[in-house]
């Protein structure tokens, strides 16, 4: 899924080669059905057809695919498994983007617009159908998080019940680390507002080769943490800074203060998810869908040259507040 992959299991040296085919077996099932790195995937034949085409998925992309439907309904929109061309649009998606990426025309975007959410879904038989030429699935906004559960659950099934499992900056842990204790987990601290840190020719963060500075560290025994920011991946035009989170409702990338969006749940592929649509709703309204649903994120804000720390209720209560 165009990232990198590490495991930690608590196991004896000589389970290794066990433990490697065990997480690259789940690992290359998700991708081959789900990338949109290959051309080969479930998701991308789809994105091939033309209005009025369908395709049958296999179970298990079905799976996230009515999970990410879900989370679209719940959040009105702010996540959308469609969003892809815009994304692409914008020059953030898999096809790589350029050295010198532009703004799409108004005319452009309210054509890709028409194509967001132009799928039809038949449960009884798993097929989707195309509605408009354009329309496109894309689902690396769960897609991460959902492989981290696979393997996750696999590993309990193969009783190494202490482990640690993280794709692309998404983790799921289980048990204990090697020393006994909960595994830390850290939310990193984002730099100062990137379009005030004298960002590089596509607007990468400063600094970005050095380790990240550590906002807050999480004892976790069980459970999963994902963080969705807004400050790595971006370019700057004129002065404009956009985002790679782009807004499915408006076609447009995120203009608000929101630096980043972490979220723990027992699903590694809800806390992806949930993470994503917070950064497109934003600090008030994401907030506000937080504590409405009971999701234990914290948000960070970036005020002036300052960052502001602001946890839903849920988030309080499972960690209570920063020291």
């Amino acid at each position: 899924m165009g990232t990198y992959y590490g495991v930690r299991v608590v196991a004896e040296a000589g389970d290794r080669e066990a433990i490697r085919g065990l997480v690259e077996e789940r690992l290359d099932a998700v991708d081959r059905a789900m990338s949109t790195y290959r051309q080969d995937s479930e998701i991308s034949r789809f994105n091939r057809l033309a209005a009025g085409e369908s395709l049958v998925f296999s179970e298990e992309t079905w799976a996230v695919l009515e999970l990410a439907w879900q989370v679209r309904e719940d959040s009105g929109g702010a996540f959308d498994p469609t969003v892809g061309p815009l994304v692409d649009a914008w020059g953030f998606g898999a096809p790589g983007r350029s050295t010198e990426p532009t703004a799409p025309l108004d005319s452009r975007l309210a054509e890709l617009r028409r194509a967001v959410g132009a799928v039809g879904l038949a449960s009884e038989h798993r097929r989707v159908l195309k509605v408009e030429n354009g329309a496109a699935l894309d689902l690396s906004a769960i897609a991460k998080g959902w492989a981290i559960d696979r393997v996750s659950e696999a590993f309990a099934e193969a009783s190494y019940t202490n482990h640690l499992v993280e794709v692309g900056g998404e983790i799921r842990t289980s048990g204990r680390s090697p020393t006994g204790d909960p595994w830390r987990i850290a939310i990193e601290q984002p730099p100062p507002r990137p379009a005030d840190s004298d960002p590089g020719p596509l607007g990468d963060a400063p600094g970005t080769g050095a380790p990240p500075a550590l906002h807050r560290v999480l004892p976790i025994n069980d459970g999963a943490l994902a963080t969705s920011g807004d400050y790595r991946n971006y370019w700057e035009r004129d002065g404009v800074r956009y985002s790679h989170t782009i807004d499915p409702r408006t076609g447009r990338p995120v203009e608000h203060a929101l630096a980043s969006a972490s979220v723990f749940h027992t699903s590694c592929a809800l806390a992806d998810a949930y993470a994503t649509a917070l950064m497109v709703l934003g600090p008030k309204d994401g907030l506000e869908w937080a504590d409405e649903n009971d999701i234990a994120a914290l948000l960070l804000i970036y005020r002036g040259d300052s960052l502001e720390e602001l946890p839903s209720r849920a988030f309080r209560d499972r960690f209570g507040p920063a020291e």
